[in-house]
């Protein structure tokens, strides 16, 4: 994937970022890693990670994946909400009327 995306672009990106970044767009990945039941979006090192990776929403990279995941986690209240098993169920929908919505206009 990040080679096709420097090809594509003529830059190199971070691949562990880009692993990431489609690991955060797992909402089971979210819970199973223990990200929102380990203190992990207390940690302000975390949190500010979170904000850089914020760099594949441009449309030169946004293409290649899911930001949706990543834009919400921006969120304080959303990170809370990651623990109640309704709103992982509520984000697979999303998720999933999305990418519907992406095959159905071609993206």
């Amino acid at each position: 994937m990040v080679a096709a995306v420097a090809m594509e672009t003529g830059e190199w990106l971070s691949e562990p970022g880009l692993e990431f970044v489609q690991c955060l767009a797992n909402p089971n990945y979210l819970n199973c890693k223990f990200l929102s039941t380990s203190g992990y979006f207390k940690d302000k090192a975390f949190v500010n990670y979170l904000k850089y990776l914020l760099y594949w929403k441009d449309p030169e990279h946004a293409k290649y994946l899911n930001v949706y995941t990543l834009e919400l986690l921006q969120y304080e209240h959303f990170q809370k909400e990651l623990v109640n098993a309704q709103c992982r169920m509520r984000l697979l929908q999303a998720l999933a009327e999305q990418q519907q919505q992406n095959n159905t206009s071609g993206k």
